[in-house]
């Protein structure tokens, strides 16, 4: 093996170290915010007597055991040469920003009010609402090209 192989190996390996630690980093900072404040987080929704309601709520908080849980388990994968578990990223990254969207809109169209102003009382959310989902798609959007076809394989 010449010493630029090796060099372009070693290269693979340490950004797919990286990669993990990044997961691992994301998936433990959302945990640890769920650990700040579990009342946000655990909770029945099918106790909602509102049936709509208890769906969002439902889609919502498999959002975000997704997004929780997702990230270290995908980067992982990834770092152990299965670049393909990154096509579920989107997935995991946006169910529970999306599902907090209908979530706010379906309260405003509910009690005419919006129910966003946790934003500023606890602006970690701000972090995990907002910017964790935006920084997720970006590393996806960066890593995509190491686990979609190349045109000659693709016929």
């Amino acid at each position: 093996m010449s010493s630029e192989s090796a060099n372009l190996a070693a290269t693979k390996i340490s950004t797919r170290a990286v990669i993990a630690s990044f997961g691992i980093f994301v998936s433990v900072l959302f945990w640890l915010v769920v650990a700040t404040y579990p009342t946000f987080f655990f909770f029945n929704p099918l106790a909602e007597t509102d049936s709509l309601r208890a769906a969002v709520l439902t889609i919502s908080t498999i959002g975000w055991v997704l997004i929780a849980t997702g990230p270290v388990v995908l980067f992982v994968l990834y770092a152990l040469g299965h670049p393909r578990a990154l096509r579920l990223l989107p997935i995991v990254s946006l169910v529970w920003p999306i599902s907090l969207l209908i979530n706010h809109v379906s309260l405003y169209i509910q009690k005419g009010q919006w129910f966003t102003g946790y934003l500023l009382d606890y602006p970690i959310f701000v972090a995990t609402d907002i910017l964790l989902p935006v920084l997720l798609i970006v590393v996806w959007a960066e890593l995509r090209n190491s686990f979609t076809a190349h045109p000659q394989h693709a016929k």
